[in-house]
């Protein structure tokens, strides 16, 4: 990318999911998706972004990428001189009214108009403040870096409804259940437990996003009970498993186009 064209924009669209391997980009790239799920990984951690929320990776950050079903979406890259203010992780933020109409803005103007390039990067610049002062809420789950936690952690990332204990664990991978609970959270920075609610809420989004029904879900998930499992989504994220998917996005309403790079 050059000085002269610190922002690039694509509007994505793909039919069938989607597998990206390991890459990095030397500049910063912010995405959306109006439709499907996508789920982005490094060595440290996994986010869950589902329709609406801004995902974020830094210049330089390898990464993965896997699409749940039909995806469309858009994608902005941008100069690694303009994201200072953003972290230095992947991350998936919320958004506010300001932020969809920036973005809203940014997917309407007309390439043809005088200045484009200009008033595109001045949107960019204000979208780029609105997200660095924002709380950083973000889908995440961290992952531990020790060999034997790091495979423990992917078995329960996949399936979380493992109903093995911590104890279980321990014997399992061969570390003792106090060195295990003390390096998990030192790695992680969540207890055991806390990890575990987070990996079965963010799995629980991924099938939600494909259409399950919230009874499925739950026991998929490795809930008993089905009000228990919808009391606990809406204390993390204010509001029921069935209207997560709900809320109108701005840019659902304009024309789908399949011009495409991978995110």
């Amino acid at each position: 990318m050059t000085a002269e064209t610190p922002v690039k924009l694509w509007i994505n669209a793909s039919e069938a999911p989607r597998v990206t391997g390991y890459h990095a980009h030397e500049d910063g790239q912010l995405f959306a998706l109006r439709e499907g799920l996508q789920v982005i990984e490094t060595p440290s951690g996994r986010w869950v972004q589902p329709p609406g929320w801004i995902g974020w990776i830094a210049p330089r950050c390898a990464h993965a990428a896997q699409s749940f079903g039909a995806t469309v979406g858009w994608s902005l890259h941008i100069d690694a001189a303009m994201v200072a203010g953003l972290p230095g992780e992947p991350h998936v933020f919320g958004t506010t009214p300001l932020t969809q109409a920036l973005v809203d803005r940014l997917t309407s103007l007309d390439a043809s108009a005088a200045a484009f390039e200009e008033r595109r990067a001045r949107l960019v610049g204000v979208l780029l403040d609105e997200l660095a002062a924002s709380a950083r809420p973000s889908l995440h789950l961290p992952m531990p870096q020790d060999r034997r936690l790091g495979a423990m952690a992917a078995a329960l990332a996949n399936d979380p409804a493992l109903p093995d204990t911590i104890d279980r664990w321990a014997d399992r991978i061969g570390m003792a259940r106090r060195t295990l609970t003390r390096r998990f959270a030192v790695e992680t920075g969540l207890s055991f437990a806390q990890w575990r609610q987070q990996s079965r809420l963010l799995k629980a989004i991924e099938l939600l996003s494909l259409g399950e029904a919230v009874t499925t879900v739950a026991l998929t998930v490795g809930y008993s009970s089905v009000s228990a499992f919808i009391e606990t989504f809406r204390k993390n994220f204010g509001c029921t498993p069935a209207r997560f998917f709900e809320e109108e996005w701005p840019c659902r309403r304009r024309k789908k186009s399949r011009h495409e790079p991978a995110f």
